[in-house]
């Protein structure tokens, strides 16, 4: 009897939780608000306060047009007049947020490419030989129709490899564009594409698919080819503060349909951006399991390339609500871990 007092207790206040952030979402007027909890798989061995995190993410980031490109070359003055969207990272396999605070991302596309400049805040450091002693970031771009952002991808028949037949796979694609690790690059250097495969041999910048962590490769069709351009800088390599500027491009349209997100004017796409911290480990750097993600490590971010007029077809942003349980996914994951945890902490075996 006393058990399932405890449980009573601990199932209301996880409701309360629930209902008290959907609350604060409403009367705060933002555009997304999440209960979340990374994994229903951690949740043993873990307080009620450290299992549960609140965060505050965009929804959508627009992409205007321009007649006039930003030049790669980490310099962001060509970006004073261009919208700013700020969201948190969030870790990929934890509930906590990037100590160093949000990334800001800014985006503009001219009739070939799209651009983008990421400040990622965060400490300097550099090691030309250790790569994971340097910063590292990724965007991510939903191809298959059932492709999550958790576990790239998420397909279920590669938890562990590459399922023996591709096609089994092919509804979890996601594109991993710009995958840049930074050890044999110089600050405020331009590098460009190359043919033949996603990998990029010079700078590291490399172009790649997937469906699952386990399951993740350079481009490889017969059309594949590196189409991402970059240049980085941090605004303050000798203190401890300043941010990480990230410069990129790539083109809209590719050659390669198999392992390419394609962009289009006037049309949104599901986007996510990753970043390795290089402090992660004081010795050893970064971990390939370490890294932030947007939308909560959950959640898509539409990316929507409006037209001259400021139309975009495709977007799925405006269907999700901060004050709507049943459009909230979040919220659902989030309460169901929540389930999880009690059972947990009542010695029972899920």
């Amino acid at each position: 009897m006393i058990i399932a007092n405890k449980a009573f207790l601990i199932a209301a206040a996880s409701t309360l939780l629930i209902r008290h952030a959907l609350s604060v979402c409403k009367d705060g007027n933002v555009s997304v608000c999440t209960v979340r909890y990374s994994s229903c798989t951690h949740c043993a061995g873990r307080s009620l306060i450290d299992t549960v995190s609140r965060s505050t993410s965009v929804e959508s980031i627009t992409c205007v047009p321009v007649s006039t490109a930003p030049t790669i070359d980490g310099d962001t003055s060509d970006w004073s007049s261009v919208e700013a969207f700020e969201t948190p990272l969030t870790g990929a396999l934890s509930a906590t947020e990037s100590p160093y605070g949000n990334v800001t991302i800014q985006c503009v596309y001219d009739y070939e490419r799209v651009y983008f400049l990421f400040e990622l805040p965060g400490p300097y450091r550099f090691d030309s030989a250790d790569k994971h002693k340097c910063a590292a970031i990724s965007t991510m771009f939903k191809m298959g129709s059932e492709a999550m952002l958790y576990d790239m991808g998420n397909c279920p028949l590669a938890k562990t490899s590459c399922p023996t037949n591709a096609t089994e796979c092919a509804d979890y694609k996601v594109d991993i564009g710009g995958h840049w690790e930074l050890a044999t690059t110089e600050m405020g250097v331009a590098y460009g594409t190359s043919s033949g495969s996603g990998k990029d041999n010079v700078a590291g910048k490399d172009d790649e698919y997937a469906v699952s962590p386990s399951c993740r490769m350079d481009d490889n069709d017969a059309n594949a080819a590196n189409e991402w351009e970059g240049a980085w800088t941090h605004t303050s390599p000798n203190t401890t503060d300043g941010s990480y500027i990230f410069e990129m491009s790539r083109l809209l349209s590719t050659a390669s349909m198999e392992s390419d997100a394609q962009l289009e004017a006037g049309k949104a796409t599901d986007f996510g951006f990753a970043m390795w911290d290089p402090f992660e480990n004081e010795t050893s750097g970064w971990s390939d399991a370490g890294h932030y993600v947007t939308g909560c490590s959950a959640d898509w971010i539409s990316l929507r390339l409006v037209d001259e007029n400021g139309n975009v077809e495709g977007d799925t942003s405006e269907e999700t609500s901060s004050d709507s349980v049943e459009t909230s996914s979040s919220v659902t994951s989030s309460g169901i871990c929540i389930l999880a945890f009690c059972l947990v902490v009542m010695g029972y075996a899920l």
